[in-house]
């Protein structure tokens, strides 16, 4: 019982002493010393802690102090919520010190920052994801801060269930911000079925001002945002399957290097009409 007392927040001394005061209807602190282990000099402390966690209670009768242990059921919930006041004020009070050493650290390794040379490190401009929640979160950063140009491969498996979603986006993108939107889609190992969902796909985007484009087969899944930022994801070089890491890079060099590989494939590739045909 002790070690359990133990666990909801009452000290190994506190805990023999509740037993103890259950033992009959009241007890001196005296009597209590002789029960228990607790000396003299500290039964009168262990008391108060009792008193403070509600697990027990404190009277005077015929002038000695008489003290008798609270019902358990009241008294287990008392040292609970005892317990988790305590943690709370603790929480607070370290947040507080955690809060008031950030204010303090700021203006110190600030200047430090500041102070570096102004080179930009080898792969400061170099991401590498993995996590696909992530993922999908740089990519609409990438997308909503882009202000001129979006050029992107775009490669299957491609999904319907948010396609209304990413059309309604995309549109208000090239409305409001009057951004250019070059997509090239790829149809290689589709089913009849599934390229007839692509076409209803590309005609969606198509119709929301984005300039499409059809090739059987891509390279990359890639997007380049104002011929600065480049994503990309490569197949799995065992698996030839595509693989979930993506490479963001923030350089203009590799971003233009890459738009040439885009414009290559832009002039060769089918417009929607022509694929429709096919």
């Amino acid at each position: 019982m002790i070690d359990r007392l133990e666990q909801i927040g009452l000290t190994k001394r506190e805990a023999e002493v509740y037993i103890a005061l259950l033992q009959k209807k009241e007890f001196t602190a005296a009597e209590l010393t002789k029960i228990t282990t607790v000396t003299k000099t500290k039964i009168y402390e262990i008391l108060q802690n009792l008193i403070n966690k509600g697990a027990c209670s404190e009277s005077v009768s015929n002038g000695k102090k008489k003290y008798r242990g609270m019902e358990p059921q009241l008294a287990l919930q008392n040292i609970i919520t005892n317990y988790e006041a305590e943690v709370e004020q603790k929480k607070l009070v370290t947040l507080k010190q955690m809060s008031d050493a950030a204010k303090s650290l700021k203006k110190e390794l600030s200047v430090l920052h500041n102070s570096r040379a102004q080179d930009i490190d080898s792969l400061d401009y170099i991401e590498v994801l993995t996590d696909v929640g992530r993922i999908r979160k740089r990519w609409l950063d990438i997308q909503n801060n882009t202000k001129k140009e979006l050029l992107m491969f775009t490669k299957p498996p491609y999904t319907s269930s948010t396609i209304e979603d990413n059309v309604e986006a995309e549109r208000k993108l090239i409305e409001k911000k009057k951004i250019i939107i070059k997509s090239i889609y790829e149809y290689s190992n589709l089913n009849s079925d599934e390229i007839n969902d692509l076409k209803r796909i590309i005609g969606l985007y198509q119709s929301a001002g984005e300039q499409v484009k059809i090739v059987e087969e891509l390279p990359m899944k890639l997007a380049i945002s104002d011929e600065t930022i480049s994503m990309l994801a490569l197949n799995d070089r065992i698996s030839l399957k595509p693989s979930i890491t993506t490479i963001i890079i923030d350089h203009p060099n590799f971003a233009s290097a890459q738009k040439e590989v885009f414009n290559n494939y832009w002039v060769n590739a089918a417009s929607l009409q022509e694929f429709i045909k096919i």
